[in-house]
């Protein structure tokens, strides 16, 4: 068996369906194009997150207006995502924090978040799952925001390879614990 591996925004992960460069996405589901189709497996909402070994994390209660001057990593505005977060602070009443750090790469995120200075917004679901050698806390900030769906995305009306199949079944098996509040 082979796996290619695609990470991007849902924008272009929409795209690489549409032009046939993947057989299916997962991601937060935003609205589709005509051609896609989205199967829910969870629904999830964001939580400001930090390491275990920031100060922060000792605090019992935060507001948004207490992170405003903290250094940020966080996704450009102007992809998927980074323009969900900035809506979130924006209906909350406040101005999104200016990052400190703006980029797609989980990688440089993780390794800004390891140094115990770094606040950024993950989906609620990545602190339910297994890292590895990288502590994560969310902290206590009231982050009002409505879970969204995160799901599969396919092509319609085409028929996916037995791997794919089968790569989608393992997936749904590891998402259900996900999908129960």
């Amino acid at each position: 068996m082979f796996f290619h591996v695609v990470a991007g925004d849902t924008a272009s992960l929409y795209k690489d369906v549409s032009e046939r460069n993947i057989e299916f996405a997962i991601c937060r589901i935003g609205p589709l194009p005509d051609e896609l189709v989205a199967d829910v497996l969870f629904y999830d909402a964001f939580s400001i997150v930090t390491s275990a070994k920031n100060p922060l994390t000792r605090r019992r209660k935060l507001t948004l207006a207490d992170l405003g001057n903290q250094p940020w990593t966080l996704l450009p505005f102007d992809s998927f995502f980074g323009s969900v977060i900035a809506e979130t602070f924006r209906a909350n009443g406040h101005e999104p924090p200016r990052p400190t750090v703006a980029s797609l790469s989980t990688n440089i995120q993780n390794e800004l978040l390891a140094t115990g200075r770094f606040l950024t917004i993950l989906p609620g679901f990545m602190l339910r799952v297994a890292w590895r050698n990288l502590a994560l806390k969310a902290l206590p900030v009231a982050l009002p925001n409505a879970p969204m769906p995160i799901g599969l995305i396919t092509l319609k009306n085409r028929t996916l390879t037995p791997l794919a199949q089968l790569f989608i079944e393992n997936v749904r098996a590891l998402a259900k614990p996900l999908a129960r509040p």
